[in-house]
């Protein structure tokens, strides 16, 4: 019986409710949101100034479809029609402009050989769940990660210039920026990673010798039969999808206190969060021993009963905290 809804679980969760990545409509719900909050605001009319005219909630997508640059083939543009939400940026001028973000922001890191494109590490750190905390040096943190990448984009809001090894280059790129990154600080596998060992048993990394293929990549590397758990949880449930909950979202954002602290700050204090969201999510479930493959070692994984109530839930919560957020740090940034 306990194999039967194990099985019923995996199914519903695979329906084609849980078929799209979070961007575009996590990150276009979140932008929707701070657009909201932000109306009649001195930042609300900043936005306006940088952008254009064009929204937060349109823009939210950008960093995701800047990843259709392509370095080996001279920053050209390659995924052209294949992401309808990136079809307002692949005009001639759009492109051209994701290619020069790209440029500077390819390997101004140093990426190692097996590691990403600079711009694209800047959506995501990997902090062990052990931890309570964010804290650059842990294992899976480095200095160009999601929760630095916030608060490098912060600054530049700021009129500082973008610490090292950033590249940016100007406000406006900032905001965009910074708009994207905040819908992945509150998607809790951006923030919090699982390290397992060769026999699936849970490990902390900052103990003893590091082994980098003990880190399952925000849940990347753990497989059920409806694709990797990370994919599954940068999803957002069918209900949330095209706007269609937007207002309900914006009614519960504008209950969300501000936190006290300077705003600086507040991206480690989503990062903390996150973390404990993250080690929530991974109660009850289960690993295999690893398997090896062309990309490193994956495991599989069995879910808990109700896990999609758990998942609804926690992602209703980071939609309204992720606009919510956004809106609170862009108008500390330009208080009225």
């Amino acid at each position: 019986m306990k194999k039967y809804f194990l099985t019923l679980v995996f199914s519903m969760l695979c329906l084609p409710q849980f078929s799209f990545a979070f961007g575009p409509d996590g990150h276009q719900a979140i932008g929707a949101v701070a657009d909201a909050l932000l109306a009649g605001t001195k930042a609300g009319d900043k936005v306006k100034s940088l952008l254009g005219g064009a929204t937060l909630e349109q823009m939210s997508i950008w960093a995701d479809c800047a990843k259709g640059i392509s370095p080996d083939k001279d920053f050209a543009y390659t995924s052209a029609g294949r992401f309808p939400e990136c079809a307002p940026f692949e005009t001639p001028d759009g492109m051209a402009t994701m290619s020069d973000f790209v440029r500077r922001n390819n390997s101004n890191c140093n990426p190692g050989p097996d590691e990403e494109n600079c711009h694209k590490q800047y959506h995501y750190t990997d902090i062990s769940l052990q931890h309570d905390h964010y804290k650059t040096g842990y294992a899976g943190t480095n200095d160009h990660d999601l929760i630095n990448a916030m608060q490098a984009m912060v600054q530049v809001l700021e009129g500082k210039p973008a610490p090292q090894p950033f590249q940016i280059k100007d406000q406006r790129e900032a905001l965009i920026l910074l708009t994207h990154y905040v819908g992945d600080a509150h998607q809790p596998l951006h923030v919090g990673s699982i390290y397992l060992d060769v026999d699936g048993h849970v490990i902390n990394p900052d103990e003893g010798k590091f082994d980098k293929l003990s880190n399952t990549i925000g849940g990347n590397a753990l497989m059920c039969p409806c694709g990797n758990l990370h994919s599954m949880w940068d999803d957002v449930p069918q209900g949330f999808k095209k706007g269609r909950m937007n207002q309900t979202l914006i009614k519960k954002a504008r209950t969300v206190a501000t936190d006290g602290s300077p705003f600086e700050q507040w991206p480690v204090l989503w990062a903390d969060d996150s973390i404990k969201a993250a080690r929530i999510l991974y109660q009850g479930t289960a690993f295999s021993k690893a398997t090896m493959g062309a990309k490193g070692p994956s495991w599989s994984i069995a879910l808990p009963l109700e896990y999609e109530k758990l998942m609804y839930k926690m992602k209703e919560d980071a939609l309204v905290n992720g606009g919510a957020h956004l809106a609170q740090l862009l108008q500390a940034i330009w208080p009225d």
